[in-house]
């Protein structure tokens, strides 16, 4: 073969393999059923409307949104709605309008309004941790979608991960939720817009796409070579700080875990070193 028919066989090589990882790696999974309650929709229904009659920029995530990207039922008693912090007041006051009980329960990310004693609404404007803050890129990203009849904004997928990666409690990871959002979505996913949401939180990243690629081995094209081998690297060039000697992290993933170093081994808590709006909104 002369070095004329190796170059094109070469680029025909690569363009199909450009061509295949376009191409999902298995079928979209099947849809389970939604087995709200009539009360539990009627009273999700009312918040979404009441928000959307006044006019209020949100997206929808949490269990509805895992149900529209992967088909996963989950019962769950809340309807988590993201939308920034400078609309929450207003959201607040048209829920309470509408009998809805409200209240501020963490200045760093979440209020909630409830419609009674078993269902409610979570109105979270950023991550427990106060890193992954919602902006208008949760609202301009967003996808439509249909809840109860209603139209309405689904959080993106990749924003929604951005969210769940620092939930990693002993009583709650939602590593399994990132996963399964790849496992549907990850050939449809911004992945640049991902790598530039957890700047400077990338090691987190790394974790969750090695938990993904552990996971399904059949499907590790779900997740862009560039992104896998720009981690690694990055891992690899990484040294230890010294400035940095006394600092936890952990506190940003899990803080009942590691609660300890900061309160028995004087770890400084990254949140507060960190994170200016954990800082900003902290309780006393």
């Amino acid at each position: 073969m002369s070095d004329i028919d190796t170059q094109m066989a070469g680029q025909d090589t690569t363009q199909a393999q450009d061509e295949q990882s376009k191409r999902p790696s298995k079928a979209p999974p099947p849809m389970q059923a939604d087995q709200r309650t009539p009360i539990e929709r009627g009273a999700h229904l009312l918040a979404l409307s009441t928000l959307k009659n006044a006019e209020i920029p949100f997206v929808v995530a949490g269990a509805y949104a895992l149900h529209v990207y992967t088909g996963i039922y989950r019962s769950t008693k809340d309807l988590d709605i993201f939308l920034k912090r400078e609309h929450v007041q207003r959201a607040m006051e048209a829920l309470s309008s509408m009998s809805f009980q409200t209240k501020m329960h963490d200045p760093v990310w979440i209020a909630k309004a409830y419609a009674n004693d078993e269902y409610f609404a979570d109105l979270i404007f950023s991550s427990g941790n106060g890193v992954a803050v919602v902006d208008d890129l949760w609202i301009d990203r967003a996808q439509s979608g249909v809840v109860h009849g209603l139209p309405i904004l689904v959080a993106p997928p990749e924003d929604i991960i951005w969210s769940k990666a620092f939930v990693c409690e002993r009583e709650r990871f939602d590593g399994t939720d990132i996963n399964h959002l790849i496992l549907a979505r990850g050939k449809q996913m911004d992945w640049k817009h991902l790598m530039m949401r957890f700047e400077p939180h990338w090691e987190v990243l790394l974790a969750h796409v090695t938990f993904y690629r552990f996971s399904y081995p059949g499907q590790r094209d779900h997740v862009p070579q560039w992104v896998w081998e720009e981690l690694l690297d990055r891992a690899r060039r990484q040294q230890n700080e010294p400035d940095k000697k006394k600092l936890c992290r952990g506190m940003l993933i899990a803080q009942g875990q590691y609660r300890v170093d900061v309160e028995h081994w004087n770890y400084t808590d990254a949140r507060v070193e960190e994170v200016p709006t954990f800082r900003d909104y902290k309780k006393p």
